[in-house]
């Protein structure tokens, strides 16, 4: 199962909330710190730990959150882990104009500014065969034959879990 931390400031709480809900529902594994933390836990143990095991970094960039020391510290770790693992592991998402913090400039964002629909599926695309909250399983776009719509995948895998119930 792929895993995210989610990293925002305060400010941006409400959408932080709402996205954590809806990568939750989506079958991912959250680490959300309204879920996480609890009374009398250390931070920097419990967040470090958070963006250590997970794997993706989720930095929702807004004025606030690049003017906050707590996001760029867990953005800071995120970026350490991918020049270790050789990977992608930090997945930047814009939710309004700010100053992208200039270790992410040459990095494509999930933009939500517009519209958060549209941004969600494009950070969706991140995890292949991810589950929709129905249970129905999409596949990566690019295990399939030129020739096949991922439509026709889609809509036969819903009749599929439609039958089964």
């Amino acid at each position: 199962m792929n895993s995210v931390f989610i990293s925002y400031s305060s400010k941006d709480r409400n959408l932080a909330s709402k996205l954590a809900t809806d990568l939750k529902s989506r079958g991912l594994n959250v680490w959300y710190d309204q879920w996480e933390l609890k009374v009398g836990d250390s931070l920097i143990s419990r967040i470090g730990a958070g963006i250590r095991v997970q794997d993706y970094l989720i930095v929702i960039l807004s004025k606030a959150s690049v003017k906050s020391p707590w996001v760029m510290k867990e953005l800071s770790a995120g970026l350490i882990r991918e020049l270790e693992e050789k990977r992608v592991v930090v997945l930047p998402l814009v939710i309004e104009d700010c100053d992208i913090p200039p270790l992410l400039s040459d990095k494509i964002y999930a933009d939500f500014r517009e519209n958060y629909s549209s941004g969600l599926n494009r950070l969706l695309d991140v995890f292949p065969g991810r589950l929709f909250p129905s249970g129905i399983s999409i596949p990566d776009r690019k295990a399939l034959p030129a020739n096949v719509r991922m439509e026709n995948v889609i809509t036969t895998n819903i009749i599929d879990a439609i039958v089964k119930t």
